[in-house]
């Protein structure tokens, strides 16, 4: 096994949280090294297909265009970042991480590992000449009249079946739990829209059609079957938390999200987290801009004995 030599913080993740955290970590002199297991920097920003307005930095036409941004601001770390390199094992305890064969110790780490989308296995993205989709900002017009299936209770789910609703589409709105968990406001409003049926405590089982969606079958726990006319299936369901490289070592919740204080430090000493791997994080751009300022805070704190 090849070795480098310690680093004063090693960053996991070189999303919105991590490139924050190494800007600020390079800025305070820290020993830096970030490890993204991607061709690009900017996580799942590319995944946004909407105007993003709510950073205060600027208007981006989408997250494209911010990840742009992100990168050309991340070019001062240079050789310090480094993508396409994914890290295959940790240890948190003794604070190293491996990385195409060579192991890197580190005085702190800093976990930004992000979250991933989840795909439903009878529910391929674009199957059906693209009637089922888990972003319906990138082809709102290709359900404009047709009868919809939403799948999901929260913020997301709730918006595009209003949206969807509005032009003129019927639209089952399914989930598992036995409420709506989006906002308040939101849910008042499809509770007043006739177009929108709500359909509590089913899940998808499967799929029907030709070459175009034709019929979605829905389930209770219970075994019985509901099959729904269908020509669109939008997803919109909760992102999971990349920590399959974590359990077992720190705390975390019954989502697998990372358990974290108030500065953003683990139940591991000498590892931080920020950013969507965090729990109860608020998903957006500028909170995780602002958890990657802070976890390099607490990393200083911590390598001068101060945590």
């Amino acid at each position: 096994m090849n070795a480098e030599g310690e680093r004063d913080v090693v960053i996991v993740g070189a999303g919105v949280a991590g490139v924050s955290c190494a800007l600020e970590c390079f800025d305070i002199q820290l020993d830096t090294l970030v490890f993204e297991a991607d061709a690009r920097a900017g996580g799942q920003l590319a995944e946004i297909p909407h105007s993003v307005r709510n950073v205060a930095a600027g208007r981006f036409e989408d997250g494209s265009a911010l990840r742009d941004a992100l990168e050309g601001s991340a070019a001062i770390l240079g050789p310090r970042l480094r993508l396409a390199d994914p890290v295959t094992r940790v240890d948190l305890t003794e604070r190293w991480v491996e990385v195409g064969g060579t192991r890197v110790h580190a005085r702190a780490l800093v976990l930004a590992t992000g979250t991933s989308r989840q795909e439903l296995p009878a529910a391929a993205d674009g199957a059906f000449g693209g009637d089922v989709t888990y972003q319906l900002e990138s082809r709102p017009e290709q359900f404009v009249g047709r009868d919809v299936v939403v799948i999901g209770g929260g913020d997301s789910a709730t918006l595009d079946a209003l949206e969807l609703a509005r032009a003129g589409s019927a639209v089952k709105l399914v989930h598992r739990s036995g409420a709506l968990t989006a906002r308040d406001d939101i849910v008042e409003q499809v509770r007043r829209e006739p177009r929108i049926d709500d359909l509590a405590g089913w899940e998808l089982e499967s799929l029907r059609g030709g070459e175009r969606l034709e019929e979605v079958v829905l389930r209770r726990d219970d075994g019985q079957r509901l099959p729904v006319e269908a020509g669109g299936l939008v997803v919109k369901i909760a992102r999971v938390p990349r920590t399959e490289l974590f359990r077992g070592q720190l705390d975390l919740d019954r989502r697998g999200a990372i358990v974290v204080d108030r500065d953003l430090l683990t139940s591991c000493a000498g590892v931080m987290a920020a950013g969507d791997v965090v729990a109860d994080a608020y998903p957006r751009v500028a909170a995780a801009l602002g958890q990657g300022a802070l976890a390099a805070r607490s990393v200083l704190r911590y390598l001068q004995g101060r945590s």
